[in-house]
């Protein structure tokens, strides 16, 4: 175990020792810095305990003895050093001091110059006085800087106080300086002492004596005047009366920024400085009064955006400053002020007063995106999304796709601001512009708006399309490489697009034409890239529905996406022969993401035989395996439209990739016993390329082995079908084996669960699809449990059968609400137990509204019309009543099968994840 700063302390009490006696000054000045830096970290670290301390074999009360002969020591080289070695002594105290008022400090731990820690202060005081009587007035001002950083065991000190008050009147600047810094660190301990300081304050910042540096001085020093609330009210006071008689600007700007300071401490005083502050940036004011003014008012109100309602002035003179000239930095403190207000504060404006906000907003916004600073605009485009979001959640706003509302406003703003960027700017080549900042700035912020509120999805693709439509017009190959790259981008935002007009049903009509149009305006540009070509070919490809009723039917979405994968993969060809591997490897995991396994086999397969280290070829092995074996799944829905692919395919096999010309087969049981092999060997591919801890892979492992033992149970499935009917087994038995492979799938899906939630790094989408995949296994579990379930025959199951539907509905709530209400109805007839039974879902649980999710549901659908049937028969069976008997087995075991051979069409993804190694 690493050793604590208190167990330390003797070592580095013995290193500061032997290192200050050294004859060379280099190592007195190293020294006092390492032990300064040992100090600070001494602070952070809590008490040390009884057992940490047998632990480090000290006795009780080492860690303070060692700590008062640093700090001793560090006073000796005080008073004998020369100035240079005085002023490290000094910063390092300075440092410690300054930790212990940082936000992030440790209350619990008083740290190591607390009264409580320096038993000794007495004599440490004494030695520094000494120094302080008879040095010069730079050794006095550092005596007074070190009395200020002790002054957790110095502020009670009479004869301290005296020497800090006393110096605030001499004649040195330098003194007068250290002394207010002091007098501000006592002043946050003793209110008395704040007291007496707050009036010496006011008669040097009021009497014209004084110089001009120590009044500013004096007029900084208000600032930690802010102990309690009554010390704050009397110098906030005191502060007015002031700021009213000063005529230099200098310090009028800084009593503004003192009070600012105090006020922050102080609810109560808020609004009268904000009224204060607003006076001062009316135009007959300096041009450093109204900035100052606007930077004081930018602090106060990120500091306390709650505790009051801001005026309506504050409000106007906002949207007028930002509608003259100001400079940038003013622009920005105006801009934030009006963020942080409008937005702590919307639902407290009417709709009137809010859309009027927004239309001025607009204004502000556009005219700032005209600015040449970056930071500026950066913010503008953020403001101006938030503030449409926050109005989107108003009860009395609507974002239903018109084009009236702050959303689609903001949309149609922001896509409209972006096609002018693409238009005027010819330098999308170059990387890190401060114009391909705004771009991702702008598309995240679209992005929030969609994730927000989805139903501006549609509006959002047309606007996107337009975009892609006037970059696609600029017939420039020398701007692909900038192009590729925007493009790229803008298919994320359609992605999501898609995504959200999923979650409330299938995607419409017009918006797939919409994405079709620019998939094909895509295609027409023969200057970009073969992945930047791939990843819009594939865009489509999990957001269409597969038939599950019928695996045979084909339509033309499924003849779409076909013809789609083909040009997808004549692209990975045409990658691969002009050797754009890491090019081609990126369009492997996108093909292999969004399910388009015969583009992912076949680049996975060519790129093995390219790679040199052993590492690389084992991980590309078992990434060509894991995508043949889903290539021979997919092929059960629409097997003579994919043997298109499969020639293509086989034309171009690499010598890894398993031979193609069985995946057409029709025996489910063969076929999936091969993929289960298939899958067991990609992993074990990945146990060979374990060469370092860094480089396990365990994520993907445990994946490759889910699916495995998903495949495992769905081959017993299609085995014990096939036996049946063969020759009729004894329907105890079926029971029984089937109960067996309910009990592995449920278990399965606890795993996939398990999986989604043990991974912190994992994206969200990732953890969906995960989630579906222990959703498919959760019906194919219900279903094995109940296909022979009312057979009534004599076993012990009926909790973990209550336990299946449970799972489902959990899964199921928040995606298909009819079939949840169908299995709780089937919960409560069959065990008495009702939706009041189960708790909420857990996160894990929970699914996206996806295409996959949605093919699933609908099988779920088909099981559960198709158990309530089965359910029905039974009622009509009598005690030796062999004929229905009979029939509920046949009918039961038909159900399974239907079921499996449905679950096979659904083309589940692959988590990107699995390819973070």
């Amino acid at each position: 175990m690493e050793r604590t700063a208190a167990a330390s302390a003797m070592n580095w009490s013995i290193h500061l020792d032997k290192s200050l006696r050294s004859n060379n000054p280099r190592k007195h000045v190293e020294a006092i810095q390492e032990v300064g830096a040992r100090l600070e970290w001494w602070s952070k670290e809590p008490e040390l305990s009884m057992a940490e301390s047998d632990m480090f074999g000290l006795v009780p009360g080492e860690d303070k003895l060692f700590a008062n002969a640093i700090l001793l020591r560090l006073a000796d080289t005080f008073i004998f050093g020369d100035k240079q070695t005085k002023l490290c002594v000094v910063k390092a105290f300075l440092s410690v001091s300054k930790h212990r008022k940082n936000k992030s400090y440790n209350r619990k731990n008083e740290g190591i110059l607390s009264r409580y820690k320096v038993e000794n202060h007495l004599e440490l005081l004494r030695r520094v006085k000494v120094c302080f009587n008879s040095g010069d007035e730079d050794v006095r001002a550092m005596a007074l800087v070190l009395f200020g950083c002790w002054s957790d065991f110095a502020s009670d000190n009479a004869d301290i106080r005296y020497l800090i008050l006393s110096s605030i009147v001499s004649s040195h600047a330098l003194e007068v300086k250290a002394s207010l810094f002091a007098a501000g660190c006592f002043c946050e301990l003793s209110d008395d002492f704040a007291r007496v300081l707050l009036e010496m304050l006011v008669n040097m910042v009021s009497s014209s004596d004084v110089a001009i540096a120590g009044r500013i001085a004096g007029v900084r020093a208000f600032a930690k005047l802010g102990s309690s609330s009554v010390i704050c009210s009397k110098a906030y006071e005191e502060g007015i009366k002031l700021i009213l008689a000063l005529v230099e600007d200098d310090m009028v700007t800084t009593m503004l920024i003192s009070l600012t300071i105090i006020t922050s401490r102080s609810a109560f005083l808020i609004a009268r400085q904000v009224d204060l502050l607003l006076t001062y940036l009316s135009q007959d004011k300096s041009f450093s009064l109204r900035a100052t003014s606007l930077r004081c008012l930018h602090i106060l109100l990120s500091r306390s955006r709650f505790r009051f309602f801001p005026p309506t002035e504050l409000i106007s003179a906002m949207f007028n400053m930002l509608n003259g000239e100001l400079p940038p930095v003013m622009q920005n403190d105006a801009l934030h002020i009006l963020y942080e207000i409008l937005i702590s504060k919307i639902f407290s404006f009417s709709y009137s007063e809010m859309n009027a906000y927004f239309t001025k907003i607009l204004t502000v916004v556009e005219s700032i995106l005209q600015s040449p600073f970056i930071l500026n605009r950066l913010f503008a485009i953020r403001f101006l999304g938030d503030i449409a979001v926050k109005m989107a959640k108003r009860r009395d706003m609507t974002h239903d796709g018109d084009n009236n509302t702050p959303v689609s406003q903001t949309v149609s703003f922001l896509m409209t601001h972006i096609t002018l960027l693409v238009n005027s700017v010819p330098t999308l080549n170059q990387p890190d512009t401060e114009t391909e900042q705004e771009i991702r700035s702008i598309l995240k912020t679209i992005n929030l708006l969609i994730t927000e509120c989805p139903d501006i999805g549609e509006l959002a693709l047309h606007k996107l399309h337009s975009l892609i439509s006037c970059l696609l017009n600029k017939d420039d190959p020398t701007l692909s490489h900038g192009r590729s790259k925007l493009l790229l981008r803008v298919s994320k935002v359609m992605d999501l697009c898609l995504r959200t007009q999923m979650k409330d049903g299938p995607v419409s009509s017009e918006v797939q034409n919409v994405a079709r149009l620019l998939i094909e305006n895509v295609r027409a540009c023969s200057y970009f890239n073969c992945y930047v070509q791939t990843v819009y070919y594939l865009l489509l490809h999990p957001h269409t529905s597969w038939n599950e009723l019928d695996r045979d039917l084909i339509t033309s979405d499924h003849a779409y996406l076909i013809k789609n994968e083909i040009l997808a993969l004549e692209n990975a060809k045409k990658s691969m022969a002009v050797k754009e591997y890491w090019s081609s490897y990126k369009t492997g995991k996108y093909a292999a993401f969004q399910g388009a396994w015969f583009t992912a086999a076949f680049i996975f397969g060519e790129l093995v035989t390219m790679v040199q280290s052993d590492s690389s070829r084992h991980w590309l092995t078992s990434l060509t395996l894991f995508a043949y074996s889903e290539m021979k799944i997919q092929c059960f829905s629409l097997p003579k439209e994919r043997s298109i692919l499969l020639g293509r395919l086989d034309s171009n096999r690499s010598s890894v990739l398993p031979a193609v010309q069985d995946l057409g087969e029709t025996d489910e049981s063969s076929t999936l016993d091969g993929v289960c092999k298939i899958l067991r060997s990609s992993k074990e591919c990945l146990l060979t390329n374990d060469v370092t801890p860094s480089g396990r892979h365990y994520f993907q492992i445990q994946f490759l082995t889910l699916r495995a033992d998903v495949m495992e149970n769905v081959v017993d499935i299609f085995k014990l079908v096939e036996e049946h009917n063969v020759r009729s087994n004894d329907a105890a038995s079926l029971v029984q084996l089937l109960t067996q492979i309910s009990t592995r799938l449920m278990k399965l899906a606890r795993e996939y669960d398990l999986v989604a939630t043990s991974y912190i790094s994992m994206d969200p989408t990732s953890r969906m699809i995960v989630s579906a995949h222990a959703l498919s296994c959760s019906v194919l579990a219900f279903v094995a449990g109940f296909s022979l379930f009312f057979l009534n025959l004599d076993f012990e199951n009926s909790n973990f059968h209550a336990m299946l539907v449970h799972d489902l509905v959990m899964r199921l709530w928040y995606v298909d609400r009819e079939t949840s209400n169908e299995l709780l109805l089937l919960l409560k007839t069959c065990f008495g137990q009702s939706k009041s039974f189960m708790g909420p879902p857990s996160k894990s649980q929970r699914v996206e509204n996806t295409s996959e999710v949605r093919n699933i549901a609908q099988i779920c659908c088909f099981a559960v019309k198709g158990v309530v049937g089965l359910k029905n028969v039974a009622k009509r069976m009598s005690a030796d009543d062999d004929e229905i008997r009979s029939l509920i087995v046949d009918d039961g075991l038909t159900l399974q099968r239907d079921v499996a051979r449905k679950w096979l069409c659904i083309s589940l993804r692959t988590p990107m994840h699995f390819f973070h190694a």
